[in-house]
Parts: C-alpha cells; structure tokens; sequence
C-alpha cells in the first residue's frame, strides 16, 4: 500500500482500486479497520465503475497516530489525501464507525463531495433522545460504558478486544464477540468475507491498538463538526437485526440530516446489510447526486 505524508508531518496509508477513469469514491472503514481491500466490500463498488480510495485512519496499520483526533480531524486527513491524489468532486461512503467520519468529510470539504452513503453508521454520543446502547450486544454495551471510567479502563477493554480480534479463534466463534452477531452476521463471517475481513483487521492492529482507542475516543466525544454541516445528499441503510450498531442510529441521523433518505432493511445484521451491494446503493446516491445538479 501506498503512504502519503500530511502536513503536519504525519504517514497516511492508503489504497486505490477500480477503472482509472471512474468516480472516485472515499471509503471510510469500521472500528478496527485498514486500508486494506475487501473484494466483498469493495468489488460491487468498482465493478460498477467506480474508483474506490481506501485508507487507515490514524493509529492503524502504518497510518501514524494522532492522539485526541476528532472525527472532523478525521475528515480533514481525508480532504488531504484526494488533494494528493488530484481528485476533487467525490462521493463518500462510510461504514459502521466510518459512518461519523464520512459525515466529517462531507463538512470539511461541501464543494467538493457530491454525496455520502452511509451503512449501519453510528450516531453522536451524546445524541439527544437516543438511548446509544439499547439494542446493542454485550460486547459493545460493555465498550461504551467503559467511557465514563476514563483512559484506562477504556485501553484496558480495548486491548482485550485487539487480542479476541486477532487470535486464533474464528471471530464468529469469540465469545468476547458472539453477542454482537446475529444469524445473517455469522453466515456472511462463514463466507469469504470472514478471511477477508480478518486479515484487513489483523493488518490494522498489526502495530497495535492505538487506532482502535483513539476510533472509540472519537466516537464518543464531540465530533468536531454540525450535522446541518452535511448539506450533500445522503442515502442511508440499516439492517433491523443489528446487533452492533442498531437501527435507532441509523434513525436517529436521517431525523437529523438535511438532505438524507433512510432505507431500513427488515432482517439484516450489521455485515450482511453491507456486502456484495455497495455498489447498487451507490448507484442510487450517484442518481440524486445527477438530479441535484440538474
């Protein structure tokens, strides 16, 4: 994978896949993630023609740390990596915690994204009305409580998860991870994105699991940045049967977009809403993107 180095002097990693041509598209990952490639997540992307930019957020893979980075701080390293790339017009797509960070694109750079899709995204911590872990699995009830304990106790958590994550045991056989997976989940871990999706998060921790504190750090303080920011369009898709994110989130945010469309797809999980259909959802956002230029 390639490296770019940002101006304040830290290494940003990154991928690029799809016809040369192609609408660029910024892919922003989950909690842990990497630049590396998922055929099952991307390939529905470029085999519609588009080029898909991939990278890992700070503290990930090769990606230098960025200790108190915000998801606007996030958004900011996105805008710097397509200005390397000479790209200017985009779409932005983000996935489970890349939801956030996407939305943080979209604000820092509303010239030049065109339109942002989001699957299963969370929502803000501190989202009023929205009970931010009801309806989550225990792991994930467990992860986010340990945020009014403070740093240590969320490194702590944090490092046990890295270890379930990138030990021998297949990640749908965890314990640490079972409650977050529902029966579509684990029959798309069975499948080949289960291999894919283990060694793009082992690359991620391969260093160690700074990115993964400083994601859930992120995540649960201020954002950075003001939703009514997001004046693109935005399609958004939640599976009902999510157990990692669940489909109030989703909700949540298209109450609180200006410009977003919320699909909710009766028995899907947090996984399977997402592989193999990027492309088809993208296609539909490319179209209100057409139809808001017309």
């Amino acid at each position: 994978m390639q490296l770019v180095q940002l101006s304040d002097g830290r290494d940003l990693e990154y991928e690029v896949e799809g016809p040369d041509a192609g609408p660029v598209v910024l892919f922003h990952h989950g909690m842990p993630g990497s630049a590396v490639p998922m055929e099952t997540v991307s390939g529905s992307m470029t085999e519609r023609g588009y080029r898909v930019v991939t990278y890992s957020r700070a503290g990930y893979g090769a990606s230098s740390p960025a200790p108190g980075r915000t998801v606007a701080d996030t958004g900011a390293d996105g805008v710097e990596l397509l200005r390397h790339l000479g790209v200017a017009r985009h779409l932005v797509v983000g996935w489970s915690a890349g939801g956030p960070h996407a939305l943080g694109s979209a604000a820092a750079a509303p010239d030049d994204v065109d339109g942002v899709l989001l699957v299963a995204p969370f929502a803000p911590f501190d989202a009023a009305g929205l009970d931010y872990v009801a309806g989550m699995g225990a792991q994930n009830v467990v992860q986010f409580g340990t945020v009014e304990q403070g740093e240590a106790a969320m490194r702590a958590l944090v490092g046990q998860m890295a270890a379930a994550v990138t030990g021998d045991q297949p990640v749908g056989e965890s314990a640490e991870l079972a409650s977050l997976l529902p029966p579509p989940d684990l029959a798309a871990l069975a499948g080949e994105y289960g291999a894919q999706n283990a060694a793009h998060m082992g690359y991620a921790l391969s260093r160690d699991d700074e990115g993964w504190f400083e994601d859930l750090n992120a995540l649960t303080s201020p954002w950075g940045f003001d939703l009514d920011a997001v004046t693109a369009p935005v399609e958004l898709w939640h599976g009902t049967a999510d157990q990692m994110v669940p489909v109030a989130h989703g909700q949540w945010l298209g109450e609180h977009l200006p410009a977003a469309v919320v699909h909710v797809e009766p028995g899907h999980g947090h996984i399977s809403v997402a592989i193999g259909s990027l492309g088809e959802k993208l296609d539909a956002l490319a179209a209100r993107t057409r139809g808001a230029h017309a």
